[in-house]
C-alpha cells in the first residue's frame, strides 16, 4: 500500500488496533511503501481505548527509508512528556500500553524515528488517546424497561412485586415508596400514600399495596441523612379497575 502525504489535512495511522498516529501535511510531498495494509485514520478527534492501547509503530512511516533507523514512542500527560519506549532498529509492529494509576484520562503519543547515529528524522506522528475503565461485571438482575408494565400486570392480575435499594444513590439513609392518586388519566396528584420505606443499608422486594380503584402513579424516592432527596424517580400512569370482595360466611 503506498501513502502520498500532499497539500491539506493528511494523517496517517500507526496502529492495527484502537491506536492511531496522525499530523498536518505542508507543502512538501514526500511518498513511503509499506510492505504490508496499514490503516489510514483522516479523523481529527481524539481516539477511545478501554484499559489498554496496542499502539503500532514503524520506522518506515513518516517518509523514512534509512537502514538502521529506529522509532522512541513518547507520551504526554499533565504537560510532562517522558519516553515510553525505545525499539529495535528496523523493527515494526505494535506496544501494548496500559496507564498508570495517576495519567488521568487524556495521554497524547509522540512517534518519533531516529537514524542509526541517533539523529532524528521524518516527522514526527502524534494522537490523543481517552482512555477509559472496564467495571467488573456485577450479578445478572431482571429489569422490565416496557413503559406500560405496571399496566399490564394490573390487567393481568399478576401480583406486583417492587424492588428497592438504598445501594442506588450515594450516602442514602433510607428508600420510600408510595402511591399517588391521579385525578384522572394525565391528571392531577391528588393523594400519595406512603406504603413502603427502610433504612440503609437494604435492598429487596416488596408487595404493592396502597391503591384502590382509577388512576395511579408509583413514586420511589431515596434520601440522605439529613432528609435531603438524592434519587426519584415516578414511574408511568395506571389504572386500576373497580370491583369489590365478596366474603361469604
Amino acid at each position: 500500500m503506498t501513502i502520498q502525504r500532499m497539500r491539506g489535512l493528511t494523517s496517517l495511522a500507526m496502529a492495527l488496533s484502537v491506536v492511531s498516529m496522525s499530523h498536518a501535511a505542508n507543502a512538501e510531498s514526500v511518498v513511503a511503501t509499506a510492505d504490508e495494509a496499514i490503516a489510514v485514520d483522516v479523523r481529527a478527534d481524539i481516539c477511545n481505548a478501554v484499559g489498554t492501547a496496542d499502539v503500532g509503530y514503524s520506522p518506515s512511516w513518516g517518509g523514512v527509508t534509512n537502514a538502521g533507523a529506529y522509532v522512541v514512542l513518547q507520551r504526554v500527560v499533565n504537560s510532562a512528556t517522558n519516553t515510553v519506549a525505545t525499539f529495535a532498529a528496523d523493527s515494526e509492529s505494535s506496544y501494548s500500553y496500559t496507564p498508570d494509576s495517576g495519567d488521568g484520562s487524556f495521554v497524547r503519543f509522540i512517534h518519533r524515528v531516529y537514524s542509526s547515529g541517533g539523529a532524528e528524522i521524518g516527522e514526527p506522528l502524534v494522537r490523543d488517546v481517552a482512555f477509559g475503565c472496564r467495571s467488573a461485571e456485577g450479578s445478572a438482575f431482571a429489569a422490565d424497561s416496557r413503559s406500560n408494565s405496571l399496566q399490564l400486570a394490573v390487567d393481568g392480575g399478576t401480583p406486583v412485586t417492587l424492588t428497592y435499594s438504598t445501594a442506588w444513590a450515594t450516602n442514602a439513609a433510607s428508600v420510600a415508596i408510595s402511591a399517588v392518586q391521579l385525578s384522572g388519566s394525565g391528571g392531577d396528584a391528588t393523594a400519595t400514600n406512603a406504603f413502603f420505606s427502610v433504612g440503609a443499608e437494604a435492598e429487596g422486594d416488596t408487595p404493592l399495596r396502597g391503591v384502590g380503584r382509577g388512576w395511579w402513579r408509583l413514586l420511589c424516592q431515596i434520601k440522605d441523612a439529613s432528609g435531603d432527596t438524592l434519587l426519584e424517580y415516578l414511574t408511568d400512569e395506571f389504572k386500576m379497575p373497580g370491583g369489590f370482595i365478596l366474603n361469604i360466611r
